[in-house]
């Protein structure tokens, strides 16, 4: 009974080695040694440190556009409407002639008729035209099909309670006409929703699937560039690392984390995920750490070659 409370004790070590052995690895391959400083060493590089706090993060499906100039949308507008009453009038003048050419006492000729009716159907085919080139321009599915709400939206825009903007999102990206996010450019500001989005024509110039969006409230100027955002996935929790924590070496990036008085140790950044004036990382860190800020670069150069002194 002994040697078979033996071999099992045998068995249970086999197995549990590699897995110990790997686990190591793991973290031997996330962690630098670390390095322990004394107080004027730790002055010398001019550390400073601030704690990580908690974040969260989700993924997001990112597109690129434009706010688009309010003189476009006029001009279209312009040009149907112009198509559209000189086609009225001359349906009018048609009917009219109509009547007068026919009768025997008929005030016009046949002719005269024939003519009005010609221009009648050469201003319909104006009017086609024209909403042709509109749908061209703003796709067929355009929330302006009728004058009133053309009217409508133009005084949106036109007051900049609204803003039109034309977003691409990448090739091969699941996206379809729905709400998304607008943002400058640039800047980790205020987002605005869309309130009403559809199909926008291909672009040539930018593969990708394209949408317009009418966006109000928001304070975007003609011509500003923009990004677009669709939230995908679930979020996640974390840590913001800052970017003055960062550090590259050995073709990877890490941050320094102090344990105890004055030992650092090096811990691996997962830069896929960038977030303000930061990064998420959603593993190996926990809020309320102490992460080096300031003379990171100074403190990896130390720990590489601890030869390495402070300059004076």
């Amino acid at each position: 009974m002994a040697a078979f409370a033996a071999l099992l004790a045998l068995v249970a070590c086999g197995k549990g080695g590699p897995e110990a052995d790997k686990k190591e690895a793991d973290k031997d391959k996330d962690e630098g040694p670390g390095i322990t400083l004394t107080d004027e060493q730790s002055e010398g590089l001019g550390l400073a440190t601030a704690k990580l706090v908690p974040a969260s993060y989700r993924g997001a499906i990112t597109g690129y556009g434009m706010v688009m100039t309010f003189d476009t949308i006029a001009q279209s507008d312009a040009d149907t409407a112009s198509a559209e009453a000189a086609a009225a009038q001359s349906q009018a003048a048609a009917a009219r002639a109509r009547e007068l050419s026919t009768g025997a006492d008929a005030a016009v000729s046949r002719e005269t008729y024939e003519t009005a009716a010609a221009k009648a159907a050469t201003d319909q085919a104006a009017v086609l035209l024209a909403r042709r080139k509109a749908d061209a321009a703003f796709g067929p599915n355009a929330p302006w099909r009728t004058a009133s709400q053309r009217t409508a939206i133009l005084q949106r825009l036109q007051s900049g309670r609204s803003v039109l903007v034309k977003v691409t999102f990448p090739i091969g990206a699941t996206v379809a006409p729905q709400r998304f996010t607008i943002s400058r450019m640039g800047t980790n500001g205020k987002g605005w929703g869309t309130s009403t989005v559809w199909n926008a024509p291909a672009d040539s110039n930018i593969p990708g699937r394209s949408l317009f969006a009418l966006v109000d409230g928001s304070d975007l100027a003609q011509g500003e560039r923009v990004i677009a955002t669709i939230p995908t996935g679930a979020p996640q929790t974390g840590v913001l690392i800052p970017r003055s924590a960062l550090v590259m070496g050995e073709s990877d990036s890490w941050a320094y984390l102090k344990s105890g008085e004055n030992t650092y140790v090096r811990s691996r950044i997962d830069t896929s995920r960038p977030e303000g004036d930061g990064y998420f990382v959603s593993q190996g860190f926990t809020p309320g750490q102490d992460v080096v800020t300031t003379g990171a670069g100074q403190l990896y150069a130390r720990e590489i070659n601890p030869s390495t002194e402070p300059a004076d």
